[in-house]
């Protein structure tokens, strides 16, 4: 059988034709990075030291230079300072591992980035922080910068969620001028200079969005919570985990019919500050994501006693690595000082023995224990006898 191209038919065809091929333009939602910002902070995340480096051409701050290996010769931008922009599509279901450069600036500890996306390049949607020379972050909600250098609070999180997809920061460090891979760069100009450079990398990963619930925003670590998901695969194994992927699940469950679930979780121990849940679905690659804030707390063990007899404080939520004086509420007086680990916890044998003060009132008093690089404070109760 033959049909006649006719002219009615061929204007038809032009037009379906079209569509096909505008269709991957207008059906296929991107994510785009378009700007990054590296910079000194102290040690709760905050900008301090004065050091950027940033993917905005003309301005006086150090260009952030961004290669697709590590020894810098597969140049994303420049080598011109005009050439500093970025503006890379991110696409569910790959990862992305970019290789950052900065010339050598002043000493500092602990290093921010922050990543912009979609064209709004004064709001951050991933914040980050973590110490020089160390691969360990944490999410940063400090007082951070625009991709322009102008103060703006950081986002609190390690994710960006728009237009269906979800983009992870899976790995982020930042280390002193380095032996390897050497000279690479100088402050406005993609190409060797005078020294050994600043160097460091951050990993995305990129997912199709489900959606996740959490019953609070905010509490202590043993805090226990409900975490809704929905948007899965019918019938799926849903993994969920508590500040990274890969770290030990918190939660495997299966969905409905309706690809939803729900579980009860405890918060594990986390330092102060906000930390990030994710559900993961192991059959359709789903991700959900939701934002938790760590606060303070304080146990006293035992949690009774007579006046002038001791118990142990022990904190949790605390910021890393902090000095925590521990105090009697009323009347005021101080009890002591511990230091928080890594995790922000104090317990077990690191937590602080306290004695119950002569004076103190029968029936429930207040301890207060407050961090004193985060000011963050925790409460805890005895039962004084």
């Amino acid at each position: 059988m033959t049909i006649a191209i006719t002219p009615r038919r061929l204007h038809r065809l032009c037009l379906f034709l079209s569509v096909l091929l505008l269709a991957p333009l207008s059906a296929y939602p991107q994510i785009i990075l378009t700007g990054a910002i590296q910079f000194s902070t102290n040690s709760t995340g905050a900008f301090s030291g004065g050091q950027i480096w940033n993917t905005l051409s003309g301005d006086s701050h150090y260009d952030l230079w961004l290669a697709l290996n590590p020894n810098a010769t597969s140049p994303v931008n420049g080598p011109s300072d005009a050439q500093a922009g970025i503006n890379i599509p991110l696409e569910a279901g790959n990862s992305y591992t970019f290789y950052i450069f900065g010339q050598p600036a002043s000493a500092f500890s602990f290093n921010g980035l922050n990543l912009f996306f979609d064209g709004n390049n004064s709001t951050p949607a991933i914040s980050v922080f973590g110490a020089l020379n160390n691969a360990g972050f944490l999410p940063d909600s400090s007082t951070t910068l625009t991709l322009a250098a102008a103060s703006v609070a950081g986002s609190g999180t390690t994710v960006y969620s728009a237009n269906g997809v979800v983009v992870l920061l899976g790995g982020y460090e930042w280390h002193a001028p380095e032996t390897v891979p050497g000279d690479v760069c100088q402050a406005m100009l993609f190409a060797p200079g005078d020294g050994a450079d600043f160097f460091g990398s951050f990993a995305l990963q990129v997912f199709p969005a489900a959606s996740l619930g959490i019953s609070q925003p905010s509490g202590s670590p043993g805090t226990g919570l409900t975490l809704t998901g929905s948007g899965f695969a019918p019938a799926e194994t849903v993994t969920s985990y508590a500040g990274r992927i890969g770290s030990l699940p918190i939660s495997t469950t299966v969905t409905d019919a309706s690809g939803s679930f729900t579980v009860t979780v405890r918060e594990p121990q986390h330092p102060y500050g906000p930390t990030d849940f994710f559900a993961l679905g192991q059959t359709s690659g789903k991700l959900g994501v939701t934002t938790f804030f760590v606060t303070p707390g304080l146990i006293m063990n035992p949690g009774s006693g007579l006046p002038g007899g001791t118990t142990v404080a022990q904190g949790l939520g605390f910021g890393a690595g902090e000095t925590v004086s521990v105090y009697w509420d009323s009347p005021r007086l101080l009890l002591g000082t511990a230091t928080a680990n890594g995790e922000g916890t104090f317990a077990g044998s690191s937590g602080l023995t306290i004695t119950i003060p002569a004076n103190a009132s029968p029936g429930l008093n207040a301890v207060i224990g407050i961090g004193q690089t985060t000011t963050a404070v925790g409460l805890g109760k005895i039962e004084v006898k």
